[in-house]
């Protein structure tokens, strides 16, 4: 009895070893998958990482890491010159920097404004520009040089100059996609016409100044085309005595001729009024001056002489 109890001792102990065996090697199986699907999802994880960092970006080759979704949109802005009829190709390119001292630029995407660049004349690479560009969407640049003391603004599609003041001025815009478009060569056109004024005899002693009156006349550039907010305009000088001064206006202006009066006055030093002149029905157009050349101080009548003038291509008026 005492040796069968120990003999079935025996046997439940090696069936306890075996099944305690059994356990630890199915433990070390799932640990070993556990493993694997756990070096499998690292593998996996950095992969993905990996080719998310290659299709975001790429080396341009230049040490820049240039994102796929945008582009580099380079542009430059020219203003045109008109020349005399004695040229055959009708025009040419000026710099900028000829005619203006300021360059104002305005970036929209629709009706938000995405980016704004003020530049001066004395800035390095003046009427030049370079933007990163989303190349998903349409833009559309404005873009106005001018000579006002200080920048212009864009609100609500109207430029506007600082105090109201219109000088020779020039404007751009153009809807584009960088997706397509990287390179902008921007021509610039005129948007105002000019009246000009020659004196020929001398400015007597009794004169301290001289404005120029233009009458209503816009003072803002709507971006759609032509002026906006016209208000009245008086422009003052400061003669030499003695001299033969030349006076010089700038109107905004459309691409069709338009009648405006002129007035030119010239005051003593206590306001009174020395001579006064009112040139009538002067053709204003942009791109376009209109001259009027003769004695002014020296009472004479007017001589109605149309020459063709050789800047802005237009009409003198010798009076």
């Amino acid at each position: 009895m005492i040796l069968r109890g120990n003999k079935q001792r025996r046997n439940r102990a090696a069936i306890l070893l075996r099944h305690t065996e059994h356990k630890k090697k199915q433990k070390m199986k799932k640990h070993k998958r556990l493993a694997i699907v756990n070096g499998g999802m690292k593998f996996y994880a950095l992969a993905v990482v990996a080719v998310a960092a290659l299709t975001a970006c790429v080396n341009d080759g230049a040490g820049d890491v240039m994102n796929h979704e945008t582009a580099e949109v380079q542009m430059t802005f020219t203003p045109y010159e008109v020349e005399p009829m004695t040229r055959t190709d009708g025009f040419t390119r000026a710099a900028v920097a000829d005619y203006a001292t300021r360059l104002d630029v305005w970036l929209y995407e629709g009706d938000t404004e995405v980016q704004a660049v003020h530049q001066q004349s004395t800035d390095e690479g003046f009427a030049s520009l370079s933007v990163r560009l989303d190349k998903r969407k349409t833009y559309t640049v404005y873009a106005v040089a001018h000579k006002a003391a200080g920048a212009a603004t864009l609100s609500d599609g109207v430029v506007s100059w600082p105090d109201d003041k219109v000088t020779h001025s020039f404007f751009y815009s153009q809807s584009f996609s960088p997706a397509t478009t990287t390179t902008l060569n921007c021509m610039m056109e005129r948007i105002v016409g000019n009246f000009r004024l020659e004196i020929t005899d001398e400015v007597p002693a009794d004169v301290a100044r001289m404005t120029v009156d233009v009458g209503v006349s816009p003072t803002q550039w709507n971006v759609s085309g032509y002026g906006a907010n016209a208000v009245g305009r008086v422009s003052s000088f400061t003669p030499t005595v003695g001299s033969s001064p030349t006076l010089s206006v700038f109107m905004l202006a459309g691409s069709e001729e338009e009648k405006r009066d002129v007035t030119v006055t010239a005051y003593d030093g206590e306001d009174a009024v020395v001579q006064q002149r009112v040139f009538t029905d002067v053709p204003i157009r942009a791109g376009y001056r209109s001259t009027y050349r003769g004695e002014f101080f020296t009472e004479a009548d007017e001589l109605m002489t149309f020459t063709v003038n050789d800047w802005m291509d237009y009409e003198t008026v010798d009076f």
